[in-house]
């Protein structure tokens, strides 16, 4: 799926294996455990928490969709709304084919507490998919 000369694209297990890694993480940060659960969600839903997306590594992303790429993205719940961990390029680039859901890792707090990228996403101005700015290097 990669190619030498572009961006590494994350395949379905390592986007598990990080998902997994994160909630140990964020359980470090913050002394909250995390269940991991996994099933689509409305791209609607998603709150990003990067207000740029590499331009050439979304090119490749959108290419490789069409051939059947299919890593989940990895969220934290918080309102209504699904913070994006991980996955920005994917979840952009399935919104701009059309799609209307995105498999996902949903890592759920096991107790009320307002994750850091809330804040990131809420500095940013960042309220849905269509706030992100694609760059050129």
């Amino acid at each position: 799926m990669s190619n030498l000369s572009g961006p590494h694209l994350i395949t379905r297990e390592e986007a598990l294996r990080r998902a997994e890694r994160i909630a140990q993480e964020y359980r470090a940060l913050y002394g909250v455990e995390f269940e991991p659960e996994r099933r689509f969600i409305s791209l609607s839903s998603l709150v990003p928490t990067q207000a740029q997306l590499n331009e050439a590594k979304l090119i490749v992303v959108l290419q490789e969709i069409k051939h059947g790429y299919d890593a989940p993205v990895i969220v934290i719940p918080y309102g209504e709304k699904y913070y994006i961990v991980d996955g920005h390029h994917r979840a952009f680039a399935l919104w701009k084919l059309g799609f209307g859901e995105v498999e996902a890792v949903i890592l759920r707090p096991g107790r009320d507490f307002i994750p850091g990228i809330v804040r990131t996403a809420e500095k940013s101005g960042l309220k849905s998919l269509t706030d992100i700015k694609i760059v050129r290097d």
